[in-house]
């Protein structure tokens, strides 16, 4: 538990201590007042409006309700237990004094208590929210899926980059933190989607420490047909990037037409021939709209055998729900998610096409 903790609390756009420091405010205990109307953006959601009236508005009220009774739950013990905030440093700051005094080579227990204090702490005010979002992501995330097809949604996921971690472009980790997973099929090729944090130990002794490699969004697009070569397509790290190529042999630097993927990407092959059928203007194009999604994240991609594999960090979590301190009508949730998978599906149909045509 103190594991997932630290976990979310490093994860970047994670705001659980902020949102924490917002429940001593009465007002954000109060639900707001909203029309609940899901209004249509673009080809992307086109029907969505109807859809959303018929399965998700119903449940606004409910969790609405049960918002708020999370937030009153999760104040009471935040006023309760402030006190302890002051009081867990200054015992800490004393139990140190006495390992000093008895112990020839201290154990930083003073440190250890602070942190674990801090932790159990924060755990139990969070409690409620905790429940609330998770239920959230259960029903609200299953059924916003429901409008693309038959997909299949988990919060929960067992440890699944390790089935990836030879292809090349996953960085060297010690631990994975997995979560919400996405799995179904789009016109004949299985989507396999979920979110990930990966740590590495770093240093040696009192100065060892985990960092984070990797924290984003894996999707795997099996279809069905193999991929002649070996083609990764990397974000572009200049002489990096090219002392990387000389470390595999067989593979070589391929020098695409558009200048734009060329400034974002480095485009390592087997296959040359195979290189230029897939990575196509509207291949490339798709991409480059997926990168702007993202924020710009440094998107990495993976042509091996069946398989498309990619990798998008993140700069905050893709399946949390909103602030628990603001009203919730799930239609800033259902937009995100809609737009994301749509741009997935248009790079399916893409490669399909590819495939179809040129291999």
């Amino acid at each position: 538990m103190f594991n997932k903790l630290s976990s979310r609390l490093g994860k970047p756009g994670t705001t659980i201590l902020r949102q924490i420091l917002k429940f001593y405010k009465q007002p954000t205990l109060r639900s707001g007042q909203h029309t609940h109307h899901y209004k249509e953006m673009g080809s992307w959601d086109a029907g969505f409006s109807e859809y959303y009236s018929a399965n998700l508005k119903p449940l606004v009220d409910e969790f609405e309700s049960d918002r708020v009774a999370a937030l009153i739950s999760a104040r009471k013990k935040l006023l309760w237990l402030t006190p302890l905030f002051f009081l867990i440093p200054i015992l800490g700051w004393n139990i140190s004094i006495w390992e000093h005094h008895y112990f020839d080579r201290p154990r930083s227990m003073g440190i250890y208590f602070i942190a674990l204090s801090y932790v159990a702490t924060i755990l139990y005010i969070y409690q409620s929210v905790n429940i609330y979002q998770t239920t959230i992501k259960t029903k609200i995330f299953p059924c916003i899926l429901g409008f693309v097809g038959d997909f299949h949604y988990s919060p929960k996921v067992s440890d699944k980059v390790l089935e990836y971690k030879d292809n090349g472009i996953i960085p060297s980790f010690d631990q994975e933190n997995s979560e919400d997973h996405i799995h179904g099929d789009y016109k004949d090729v299985s989507l396999d989607l979920f979110e990930t944090h990966l740590q590495k130990w770093k240093g040696f002794g009192r100065s060892r420490r985990r960092e984070t490699v990797f924290n984003g969004l894996i999707i795997n697009l099996r279809v069905n047909k193999n991929f002649i070569g070996k083609t990764l397509v990397r974000a572009d790290r200049g002489a990096v990037g090219n002392w990387f190529s000389k470390t595999l042999p067989g593979f070589e630097n391929i020098k695409l037409e558009d200048p734009q993927f060329e400034d974002t990407f480095e485009v390592h092959s087997n296959n040359q021939k195979e290189v230029r059928c897939l990575l196509t203007a509207n291949f490339m194009e798709r991409l480059l709209e997926l990168i702007k999604i993202f924020d710009g994240s440094k998107i990495e991609l993976c042509f091996e055998n069946n398989s498309l594999f990619l990798m998008i960090p993140l700069r905050k979590p893709m399946f949390e729900p909103g602030s628990i301190t603001e009203p919730e009508d799930f239609i800033d949730d259902a937009q995100s998610l809609l737009k994301e998978i749509h741009l997935i599906f248009q790079i399916v149909d893409t490669l399909q096409l590819n495939m179809q045509d040129d291999l």
